[in-house]
């Protein structure tokens, strides 16, 4: 038996956990991460392919002294003291065109008409331009310029001498190294061999894209995420598709499929459970080298060597943890394999908030880069490791290593960069559907990074000047209003924020076609045979929600506290308002409170509660940057309020897009 590993039933539980410096540590000294082998390929399909040695020119670029200009070619001497006032004529001698040889040789008093691109001929050492000037006839022109030496010539060589090193090998092949190789002569090059990868996806739960969804299958995204990013990186690469969590059926297609490929990535079944089967069919093909990283997200990662000498690594098979590992220790073993050099793509960044970590485990926490007068800052998200949305929103994942266990705020981390940072401004803050589409309305969406994170949270963001706008709906019981009373009662949001008037959403109570509970209003919550589902904590509707059973305890007489201990279903908390309508929709609840807007879409039944106000805190300093002043203007113009009157259950306002405080 493995010394690392113990049995339990037909599980194995690894005991001994590594990181993925020594994981890749662990893979070389098997001996398998090197290059496969050199191949010389046409430059017309070398594009994303890695230089597999130095590329020297093997001539002068440009390859003779030429024109930069349409003009005249003449000895400097000819023009010497040339103006407006003190012109002089030239004998016209012959015509250089483009590709052709020079027939003549200039002397003094002499010039040569000449075409850009046209080699001089001999005894011009410069070229006046076509605007200096006048011709007289076929035979004759005056000069109304002089110029110095080697005005307005290229010299062979000046560019690119003849045997200049242009390329270095390593260098990943572009459109534009191939424009300079074919602008040297150079139509084929050496490049590394590229590995091949079968990609494949396991899981009972698992459907491929475009089949109906039915209650508890997921559509794979796994096997389309990793293969596409794997073709970024210079791999020949398949995808065989989905694999049900059946060890036999697994192993024999593995079996069959080792002799065709270096490298076989699977996603999915890489814990210890008794379903996940891709660690025993590893063991069974070869050899376990890694089962278990050092790492959150992404501990089940398993790693083996075939008997054949085959690459075999089983990724996590939650998205995100699926994209971290690909990104973090994949591509780096494909980057050895390509020969591909200094592929790093971390920066530094200052982290936005403090947080403690466990020590002994690396954590990889996405991020929103923020680039605030000069300084570069990472924002953390907090979401699960199965978030989709997340992969399109992020900008990197911050590194966190396994030895700190606290990460205070402004600390410097390292931050892999998943895509560039290029947007003029960020939006986080209350989720809501009608806002995407607004954005993209308005032609932002290239412009701003938008992302969900609740309406508290995108609040302390502005108040540290972290991002632009965050987009709120708090209830305040006091007033029995919405928004500004939060931004009145802080001093700092008072001094360094405004409140942009947004649009209204209707709340409602909602529940199953039929109302098969027999729901009559927001008191029905409390009965022993009815199941809530919660908003969570730190939402605006949840403020709203625990304003009704303050209420209702009180009338009840019995304690908040009280009251909420015998709602069953109170501590049952989701995120958004689709779901709360999914849940009831699929029966896992009863009746909860959510926008008009999601009851209808998952065709519920529901009682009218309240208009809430969706509205936008904006940081002032940020309100004069481009992007920010084209979202306000543009939440007034006729196109966007008729986008938001479209959807059910939302409402604009006559001062929709004005500061309505402070």
């Amino acid at each position: 038996m493995d010394p690392n590993t113990i049995a339990v039933s037909d599980r194995k539980i690894f005991h001994r956990l590594v990181s993925i410096d020594e994981a890749l540590d662990l893979i070389a000294k098997e001996g398998v991460v090197k290059i496969i082998g050199v191949e010389e390929v046409r430059i017309d399909e070398s594009l994303g392919r890695i230089l597999a040695e130095d590329v020297y020119a093997p001539i002068d670029y440009p390859p003779f002294d030429r024109s930069e200009v349409d003009g005249y070619a003449v000895s400097v001497g000819s023009v010497k003291g040339v103006d407006d006032i003190h012109p002089v004529e030239l004998k016209v001698i012959g015509r250089v065109s483009v590709g052709e040889e020079p027939k003549y040789s200039v002397n003094v008093g002499e010039a040569i008409e000449i075409d850009t691109g046209a080699i001089i001929p001999k005894g011009a050492d410069g070229v006046v331009m076509e605007e200096y000037i006048d011709r007289i006839d076929s035979k004759r022109i005056i000069v109304y310029r002089s110029i110095y030496p080697g005005e307005n010539i290229s010299f062979a060589g000046s560019d690119i001498a003849l045997g200049e090193l242009i390329i270095s090998k390593g260098t990943k092949i572009t459109f534009i190294e191939i424009g300079v190789l074919s602008a040297l002569g150079i139509n084929r090059v050496k490049v590394f061999k590229k590995p091949r990868v079968l990609v494949i996806s396991t899981g009972n739960e698992l459907i491929e894209p475009g089949e109906k969804l039915a209650l508890g299958k997921l559509y794979d995204i796994n096997g389309y995420l990793i293969t596409s990013l794997l073709k970024t990186l210079n791999v020949d690469v398949v995808f065989h598709g989905i694999v049900k969590d059946d060890e036999e059926l697994l192993y024999k297609i593995l079996s069959e499929q080792l002799g065709s490929y270096d490298i076989i990535v699977t996603s999915g079944g890489t814990s210890a459970g008794e379903k996940d089967v891709v660690y025993r069919v590893f063991n069974r093909l070869g050899k376990i080298i890694v089962h278990g990283l050092k790492v959150k997200p992404g501990k089940p990662t398993v790693i083996a060597l075939s008997k054949n000498g085959k690459l075999l690594i089983g990724l996590p098979g939650f998205p995100l943890s699926s994209l971290t590992h690909t990104l973090l220790l994949l591509r780096r073993i494909i980057e050895k394999i390509t020969g591909v050099e200094n592929g790093n793509n971390i920066i530094k960044a200052f982290i936005t908030s403090k947080f403690r970590k466990d020590i002994g485990r690396t954590w990889f926490i996405p991020t929103v880069i923020s680039k605030i007068n000069g300084k570069i800052y990472a924002i953390p998200l907090t979401v699960s490791s199965g978030s989709i949305s997340v992969i399109m929103k992020v900008d990197g994942i911050a590194i966190i290593p396994e030895n700190i266990d606290v990460v205070d705020e402004g600390a410097i981390v390292d931050v892999y960069l998943i895509r560039e940072y290029n947007r003029e401004g960020i939006i986080m803050g209350s989720h809501d559907i009608v806002l995407s589409e607004l954005i993209h309305a308005m032609n932002l969406h290239k412009r701003v990074t938008h992302i969900s994170i609740g309406s508290y949270k995108g609040l302390e963001l502005i108040k540290k000047g972290y991002i632009d706008i965050a987009p709120i709906h708090i209830f305040d019981p006091v007033s029995s209003s919405y928004n500004i009373n939060v931004i009145k009662n802080d001093e700092v949001l008072k001094r360094e924020a405004v409140l942009v008037k947004g649009y209204g959403r209707r709340l409602v109570l909602a529940f199953r076609k039929e109302n098969p509970k027999n729901i009559k209003g927001v008191k029905d919550i409390v009965r022993d045979d009815v199941r809530f589902i919660n908003r969570n904590r730190g939402s605006g509707t949840r403020a709203y929600i625990d304003f009704l059973l303050n209420n209702i305890a009180i009338e009840m007489g019995k304690s908040f506290n009280e009251l909420i201990q015998g709602i069953n279903g109170y501590n049952y908390e989701v995120s958004t308002h689709n779901a709360v309508a999914a849940a009831i929709s699929q029966g896992r609840a009863d009746v909860g409170i959510c926008i008009e807007y999601a009851a209808i879409k998952y065709k519920l039944d529901y009682i009218p509660l309240t208009w809430e106000n969706y509205d936008f805190v904006i940081l002032r300093k940020s309100i004069e940057k481009p992007v920010i002043r084209d979202f306000i203007t543009m939440l007034k113009e006729a196109k966007i309020r008729s986008i938001i009157q479209k959807y059910n259950g939302y409402k604009i306002y006559e001062d929709t897009g004005d500061v309505i405080c402070c």
